[in-house]
């Protein structure tokens, strides 16, 4: 089935035109690179105000500030229709590809794949769907149209041995199942003791967490994950200041309510020059009539 997804930005530091790049690169980004590995199409817009979208799309909001300092949040309506909340931070787009790819996987955020634990003794439990979460930190992202998106892992992920020539992350970086790079974390419940675990992995340091009890009332699986994991929300945002991007902003929209005009990079030089070329070429085709 093809989804639909709507961005909009609810930010006055974000405007259509800067949010349309990005909806493009996500749109390739699903297309190219993740839709054949995960079996699903959708189709990204973006949409300059809530008013502007169509009836039956998913919406992925931007907005200036998140609960907890959240970067991205998951959630579902009175209708019980996903969306999902993306902070304005200085990698907003990352965490935007992140939010839409973990929405086209699980819409409800309730899918688990059973397995052995990695807490020792533990048993087995279900581990919670969340394709960007052990690749989150933004150093781990790659570029799509010069656009920050987030790095994702394969159907593979959760196989029970290691397999050599078998990718476990679009990129690469994670080399087997179940491992969690720098800045991620891995999500499993316990049926037993109805408690969310984490894996967390801090530079080479990894640690396990036991988040509690998930009430029965709550949201979603990783709506609830992702109320528990605000502190682990900074990592997305490591490492992803590269020359040559678009939308790379310096600072932290959080900290800082406004910034100032960005300097253009060599992407915006080439895509200036090329759109003056195409205008040129307009203007004698006009000019021969």
């Amino acid at each position: 089935m093809l989804s639909h997804i709507a961005l909009v930005s609810l930010t006055r530091d974000v405007s259509l035109a800067q949010l349309a790049p990005v909806s493009a690169a996500i749109q390739k980004q699903v297309s190219r690179d993740f839709g054949p590995i995960w079996n699903l199409d959708a189709t990204i817009d973006a949409f300059d105000k809530l008013e502007d979208v169509p009836v039956g799309y998913w919406h992925v909001l931007l907005q200036d500030e998140l609960p907890n300092g959240a970067a991205g949040l998951h959630k579902r309506d009175d209708d019980k229709q996903p969306f999902a909340l993306v902070g304005l931070t200085n990698n907003w787009t990352v965490f935007m590809s992140h939010e839409v790819l973990e929405m086209l996987v699980d819409p409800q955020g309730t899918l688990t794949r059973a397995g052995n634990s990695l807490k020792p003794g533990q048993g087995r439990v279900e581990y919670l769907i969340e394709v960007c979460d052990p690749c989150q930190s933004s150093k781990f992202a790659y570029s799509v149209n010069s656009v920050l998106v987030s790095d994702f892992y394969t159907p593979h992920y959760f196989d029970p041995v290691k397999s050599s020539g078998v990718r476990y992350s679009y990129s690469g970086q994670v080399q087997g199942p179940r491992e969690v790079l720098d800045g991620g974390y891995l999500s499993w419940f316990d049926p037993q003791s109805r408690h969310l675990f984490q894996l967390q992995l801090d530079g080479k340091k990894s640690t396990i967490i036991d988040r509690g009890e998930i009430p029965f009332d709550t949201n979603s699986l990783r709506a609830f994950s992702d109320h528990v994991s605000a502190d682990r929300r900074e990592a997305v945002m490591n490492g992803g200041s590269r020359a040559g991007l678009l939308l790379n902003a310096a600072a932290d929209f959080r900290k800082t309510a406004r910034i100032g005009q960005p300097k253009p990079t060599a992407v915006d030089e080439a895509q200036i020059a090329h759109a003056d070329n195409l205008r040129a070429q307009l203007e004698r085709i006009t000019s021969a009539r």
